[in-house]
C-alpha cells in the first residue's frame, strides 16, 4: 500500500516502468531499473535515485515466483517516496499481456494527437502521466491504437511507445531532449540494428511530402515492434516495415533468450 503521505498520494508525483515478462523473466530489466533510477535522479538527486533502485529491485526480486508460475505477460513497477520518514514505496502488479495478431500481421492504425507533446522526458516515466492516456484515450474513440504526438511540427513519439520512421532506405527516430529515451530502441541498436537520429515532420506523411516516408515503426516494451498502417486515415506503406518489424522482434526476443539483463 501507498501511505497517505506518499508523494504519489499528495501530489502525483512517483515514476513507474512497464516491462514484457517472457519466458519467466522480465525484459530488459537493467535497463529499465537504470531509466527508472534517472528519473529519480532528475527530480531527487542521486541518493534518492539508488534507494529507489534499491526498492524497486527488492520488489522484482519478491515477484519471481510468480514469474515461475506464469512467464509471459506485463509487469508494472510504481515507486514513490513517503514524505514521512523518506522512505521508498514500490508496488509491483502482474497482468496478462496478449498481443493482437491483426496489429502484428497487418499494422496498426495511429491519429496525430490533438494536444501538444509537453517536452517532460527529461522527467522520466513519471505517474504524472494524464497527457499521455488522454492521448491515448483520444486515439481509442477514433478507432485507432496509437496516438502520436506533435511538438513545434514535428512528430516526437507515441503515446505509449517510440516513433521509428524509414526514409532513403535508413531508419530514424527523435533523439530531442522532450523524447523519454526508449529502453526497447536502445536495446535494439545493441543487437546491431542501425538507427539514425532525425527529424520527422508532420507534413511529412501528408501526400505528396517532398521526402516520403517509407515506413513507420512503433517501439514499446510490450508490443516490441509494430508496423504503422496509417495516419488519420492517410494509408502508409507497410510492405517493408512488416517486414522490419517482424525482424526486430525476432531480435529483441533472441537478445533476451541469449540471458541479457
Amino acid at each position: 500500500m501507498f501511505a497517505p503521505t506518499s508523494s504519489l498520494v499528495t501530489a502525483g508525483e512517483g515514476w513507474f516502468e512497464t516491462l514484457r515478462v517472457q519466458d519467466g523473466r522480465p525484459m530488459a530489466l537493467k535497463a529499465h531499473l537504470d531509466r527508472l533510477s534517472r528519473s529519480v535522479a532528475a527530480g531527487l538527486g542521486p541518493e534518492a535515485a539508488q534507494n529507489a533502485s534499491s526498492a524497486a529491485q527488492r520488489c522484482v526480486e519478491t515477484m519471481m515466483p510468480v514469474f515461475d508460475e506464469f512467464p509471459s505477460g506485463r509487469l508494472r513497477l510504481l515507486l514513490a517516496l513517503d514524505a514521512v520518514g523518506e522512505r521508498w514505496q514500490a508496488l509491483g502488479e502482474w497482468g496478462r499481456h496478449n498481443p493482437s495478431p491483426s496489429s502484428i500481421e497487418a499494422g496498426v492504425a495511429s491519429v496525430t494527437a490533438s494536444v501538444p507533446h509537453p517536452g517532460l522526458g527529461l522527467l522520466g516515466k513519471s505517474a504524472s502521466y494524464h497527457w499521455s492516456i488522454m492521448a491515448r484515450r483520444e486515439a481509442f474513440a477514433q478507432g485507432a491504437a496509437e496516438a502520436l504526438l506533435v511538438r513545434d511540427g514535428c512528430l516526437l513519439e507515441g503515446a505509449t511507445s517510440a516513433l521509428v520512421w524509414c526514409r532513403d532506405g535508413r531508419w530514424s527516430s527523435s533523439d530531442s531532449p522532450a523524447v523519454l529515451p526508449s529502453v526497447t530502441l536502445a536495446t535494439l541498436r545493441e543487437t546491431g540494428v542501425a538507427i539514425d537520429a532525425g527529424e520527422l515532420r508532420s507534413d511529412d506523411l501528408k501526400p505528396g511530402a517532398a521526402a516520403p516516408i517509407e515506413g513507420l515503426v512503433l517501439l514499446s516494451a510490450l508490443r516490441l515492434a509494430v508496423a504503422v498502417g496509417s495516419v488519420d486515415g492517410t494509408v502508409l506503406p507497410t510492405g517493408r516495415s512488416l517486414r522490419v518489424a517482424a525482424e526486430w522482434r525476432a531480435k529483441l526476443l533472441a537478445h533476451h533468450r541469449s540471458g541479457s539483463p
